[in-house]
């Protein structure tokens, strides 16, 4: 496990559970699919307001940003929103460290803007390796740095890099909680990482339906952003709206997985 502890876990009664599955882990697989049970229990349960969070909201809100400036051209004087600027390289790396500045002015919980801005990094990774083909040469990206892009910057756009977004962030929820709490409980560095092979498993499991839960957002997303970004940026209350939304169905897939286990 070994990765530095971003945040205080709950202490509440819930999560002891957890704990107390952990901590009589004895390499059976029934343990582990009842540790992961219990994991997407209390995460989902926190999706009741995790809209509200300025850092998961500053993340989502640079990805409308990215698809809203696809479709100009002229990116870079847009004003947008704010402060939101486009870096001068469009490469995933340049737009990643642009995320991260942005939403370290936002945040409100050091958590949520970590798995906020990763998972957008995440998502902008993604789009670009799977849009990117050998017909895009280096005087079409010289010519317009967007032309990678410029997919996005539609409804069906949109929404695919809403829906990587959405899989990533709740892949990254559970795969954090599951991993810490085998941290605390099992002091045992074998014991843990024979538990935590055991578990990569039905964490990949969990991983893929946080995935495929996240395609439901496709029912709304591209008419919302069709809708909404006519002018430009929508304000932040209608990204809110969208949000609360979108994690208002992932919160309701992952009550149906807990209820089929």
């Amino acid at each position: 496990m070994g990765h530095e502890r971003i945040a205080v876990l709950p202490k509440t009664e819930k999560w002891q559970k957890v704990v107390e599955h952990v901590a009589k882990f004895d390499d059976s697989e029934a343990d582990i699919a009842e540790i992961a049970k219990e994991t997407i229990k209390n995460v989902r349960s926190k999706f009741r307001f995790i809209q509200f969070d300025q850092g998961v909201v500053a993340a989502f809100q640079y990805l409308v940003f990215l698809s809203v400036a696809s479709r100009s051209s002229d990116p870079y004087s847009l004003k947008l929103a704010d402060s939101i600027t486009l870096p001068k390289n469009l490469m995933p790396l340049e737009l990643t460290k642009a995320v991260h500045s942005w939403v370290n002015g936002k945040k409100e919980s050091y958590e949520y803007g970590h798995f906020a801005h990763n998972s957008a990094g995440d998502a902008i990774a993604i789009w670009y390796r799977e849009h990117q083909t050998s017909q895009i040469s280096f005087l079409d990206s010289f010519d317009d740095p967007l032309v990678v892009w410029r997919k996005a910057g539609d409804g069906g756009g949109f929404c695919e890099l809403a829906r990587l977004f959405f899989g990533k962030f709740t892949e990254r929820y559970l795969n954090y909680f599951l991993e810490r709490e085998a941290s605390g409980a099992i002091p045992n560095l074998s014991t843990r990482n024979q538990f935590k092979k055991q578990l990569s498993e039905h964490v990949d499991r969990i991983s893929q339906h946080a995935f495929e839960t996240a395609k439901i957002t496709q029912s709304f997303a591209a008419g919302w952003y069709n809708k909404h970004t006519k002018e430009g940026m929508p304000p932040e209350k209608e990204i809110k709206n969208f949000l609360s939304i979108a994690f208002g169905k992932i919160r309701e897939e992952l009550l149906r997985e807990v209820s089929d286990k």
